[in-house]
């Protein structure tokens, strides 16, 4: 394997989602659950609208707005929608970019993860810890 390989070839095919209409709480929960650091948000056919970052959700909670809510899901969902707090149309690549197309749109953009799709769809995904696993045992 070598960096003008495509994406698809390390990236995560079987990724957790959430969609517009999960409540706050319930993306946290994916989040905790899966121990996932990037939660790709779909539309009913998949087609990718949004993503939340842990560290998106880490800002929340120092932020004067929220830092006094009530630590309560019920006080949490009304004061929080996650389409409010998602990256909107977020950087993405396609199955065939290379792997060093992606490692170059990590350094450039500080981007921990990118998406990838097809058509908008959503196919997969690749972190930066795929591109250390990728040099780490492959190079």
């Amino acid at each position: 394997m070598n960096v003008n390989d495509p994406v698809s070839t390390i990236m995560t095919r079987t990724v957790v989602v959430a969609n517009q209409f999960h409540n706050f709480s319930e993306a946290l929960e994916l989040f905790h659950k899966h121990h996932i650091r990037h939660l790709p948000i779909v539309d009913g056919k998949n087609q990718l609208i949004g993503i939340i970052s842990s560290n998106d959700i880490m800002k929340l909670f120092v932020d004067p707005k929220y830092r006094a809510l009530p630590i309560n899901n019920d006080e949490i969902d009304k004061a929080i929608n996650i389409t409010e707090i998602m990256t909107h149309n977020p950087v993405t690549l396609r199955p065939t970019d290379t792997i060093k197309h992606a490692s170059k749109l990590f350094v450039e953009n500080k981007f921990h993860a990118l998406p990838v799709t097809e058509n908008g769809e959503l196919k997969g995904i690749v972190s930066i810890k795929d591109i250390v696993h990728l040099i780490a045992y492959f190079s």
